[in-house]
């Protein structure tokens, strides 16, 4: 019997973990992956995905021809600081990626499928001033708060 690379987390909200790799769906409505790595010997980070890229993501992992490090490239150029190598995550990700791949695809879906909650615009949100300010807008006069308001017009 084949010892479990990983494990589904159902009862807890979801997601799903490997040996020092985690990843969960975002919470409270909000689209998208939370991808928590733990490198040996420095402290876990964290990387957001997109639905889109967590798909390309799980595609990449089901190919044989790609390697494990082109899949940590992939993810490691993702956040603005880009992951530094950690050679012992690399399986350990496409593992996550490989065996819960249905799963994780069913998620994106149902994010996906998700109805978009309807904005109206800034105005319908705010309520209007009780007493506006005399300047609303640019109009290029004289007082009008602009980059060349000397002031001129203040009491």
């Amino acid at each position: 019997m084949q010892a479990r690379r990983t494990i589904e987390h159902v009862a807890e909200g979801g997601g799903w973990s490997s040996v020092a790799v985690h990843l969960a769906p975002a919470t409270g409505g909000k689209d998208g992956f939370y991808l928590t790595l733990f490198p040996d010997g420095r402290p876990p980070t964290v990387v957001f995905l997109r639905p889109p890229q967590l798909t390309q993501l799980v595609e990449l992992a089901a190919q044989a021809q790609v390697s494990d490090q082109q899949i940590w490239d992939f993810v490691a150029k993702i956040p603005m600081e880009p992951l530094l190598p950690s050679r012992s995550l690399y399986p350990r990700l496409r593992a996550l990626l490989v065996d819960c791949a249905s799963s994780i695809r069913a998620q994106i879906r149902s994010q996906e499928e998700r109805p978009v909650p309807h904005s109206t615009p800034l105005e319908d949100q705010v309520a209007p001033a009780a007493n506006p300010p005399a300047y609303v807008g640019s109009h290029g006069s004289a007082g009008d708060g602009g980059p060349d308001d000397n002031g001129s017009d203040l009491p």
